[in-house]
């Protein structure tokens, strides 16, 4: 007996088969690594013994360990202490070149291209500018003439050292987000209002404001999620010193299962900053949710 299927039913099958490949790439790469993750975080691994299961042991030890909460605090400081500064000044540079003017094709292309360089390179060159002899220390000296500031061999500078760095190297990226959401906005909605007698600022406020909230959340969240995930900037330039003073969970996690061959130590720290990002990222959602913006 043959069986005839109904078009919904074709295409159903058709659907399944073309996400097929997608859903054993995440199968195969994000659940099972997740959850073989949180296998190791019950267990004792030194990459050269079996796993030992032990419970919640490591857990336990992660959170009684003050170093681990120390640079958990490192963590959140440099996410917010990069975030918020890097979504103000995308969003100012966006206003600024998101109305045509000579050469802002070049400006926008100058300000992006610190985007595409590896960040590798960008921690390098910073380092030296930062070095006691650098230029940074030549352009502050012409206005103090006083000693060189030691930028990265210092707990109190070496934080901002760096942050001043991830803003100048992420900036482009959120500016080119932020542009795309203002050139969706109408024209017609600032023209109505210049009619109607509204100032510059108040057009900002209660137009470009709310109708650019999606692009905000979403700069937002992209933000804070690359800042507690960062690796690379203090890897290379403090390697977490001085004391600790710039060491974020990635690193810590590194050097916690690669150096120290903790892995069910390392993998318990992973799930937690994993647990951090899901969290800050639900209360930034709940927190900006707004309704379906209509230009109509």
């Amino acid at each position: 007996m043959s069986v005839r299927l109904t078009m919904t039913a074709k295409r159903e099958i058709w659907g399944a088969l073309f996400i097929f490949p997608a859903m054993v790439w995440i199968l195969v790469f994000n659940i099972y690594p997740m959850l073989n993750a949180f296998y190791l975080s019950l267990t004792r691994y030194d990459l050269l013994r079996p796993p030992e299961f032990i419970g919640f042991e490591n857990y336990a030890a992660l959170f009684s360990d003050e170093r681990f909460w120390l640079v958990f605090r490192n963590t959140f400081a440099y996410a917010f202490g990069r975030g918020i500064p890097l979504v103000l000044l995308a969003l100012l540079i966006a206003l600024i070149l998101s109305r045509p003017f000579p050469f802002c094709d070049l400006y926008r292309t100058l300000y992006f291209t610190p985007v595409v360089l590896s960040g590798v390179v960008v921690s390098i060159v910073w380092a030296l500018l930062y070095s006691p002899t650098g230029l940074v220390n030549q352009i502050i000296g012409i206005f103090t003439n006083g000693a060189p500031v030691y930028w990265l061999t210092q707990a109190e500078t070496a934080p901002l050292a760096i942050i001043i760095m991830a803003v100048w190297q992420s900036a482009g990226f959120y500016m080119i987000v932020f542009i795309a959401g203002l050139q969706g906005i109408p024209a017609e909605f600032y023209e109505a209002a210049a009619i109607d007698g509204a100032t510059g600022w108040q057009r900002f406020r209660h137009i470009t404001v709310p109708l650019l909230q999606p692009a905000t959340l979403f700069v937002t969240v992209i933000c804070l999620i690359n800042g507690f995930q960062a690796f690379t900037y203090q890897f290379v330039m403090t390697n977490g010193g001085p004391s600790d003073a710039t060491n974020v969970l990635s690193l810590l996690i590194y050097q916690t299962g690669l150096q120290y061959l903790k892995m069910g130590l390392a993998a318990a720290m992973s799930l937690v900053l994993f647990a951090a990002i899901l969290l800050l990222t639900l209360v930034q959602l709940r927190i900006s949710r707004s309704e379906d913006i209509s230009y109509t």
